[in-house]
């Protein structure tokens, strides 16, 4: 058992042999992927990931938490939005493509492609998976403005029409 302090690198099918729970925190600093959060970098990751063998076919899985709050920008104030972005893991270790398709669904693959793997290159995976489409606040902090018509065409003045030049050069070729 791993607590606290989470390994660098793991061996998926060593652990799930073994029963193994790893639990603990690293910082979004320590996910390179997630290099452009600049106001996350200091934000616990937390893990909670156990590996073991699925008692019904003997399967390799991998099922816990990875969880962390990163730093967003709003869609509709474009100010900053603090995200609790929770990814619920449910892995099955597969070592080829073709082991893909004969996972009960129940599981996603996680192809394991050496015997010894980054973790963070599953964390990264996983909470970039659960991260939401849009960030929003409930309520934004700043004012919107207000009303179905943009600011730009809040005047009734019509515009002109582009093809009326061409419209009148084509009048005077005749």
């Amino acid at each position: 058992m791993f607590s606290e302090q989470l390994p660098h690198y793991v061996e998926p099918r060593k652990l799930a042999d073994q029963g193994v729970l790893i639990s603990g925190q690293t910082t979004v600093a320590a996910l390179p992927r997630f290099s452009d959060f600049d106001q996350s970098q200091a934000e616990a990751v937390s893990v909670a990931l156990t590996f073991e063998r699925d008692p019904d076919d003997g399967q390799r899985i991998v099922h816990g938490t990875v969880s962390a709050a990163l730093v967003m920008t709003c869609q509709r104030c474009l100010e900053p939005v603090t995200c609790d972005v929770t990814a619920q893991v449910n892995l099955a270790l597969v070592w080829t493509e073709e082991e893909i398709s004969m996972l009960p669904e129940r599981y996603d693959p996680w192809l394991v492609t050496d015997e010894k793997m980054t973790l963070a290159t599953l964390l990264e995976e996983e909470l970039l998976l659960a991260l939401p489409l849009v960030a929003t606040h409930e309520q934004c902090p700043t004012r919107l403005p207000e009303g179905d018509e943009p600011e730009a065409s809040a005047s009734d003045e019509r515009a002109d029409n582009p093809f009326a030049v061409l419209a009148s050069l084509k009048g005077s070729q005749k």
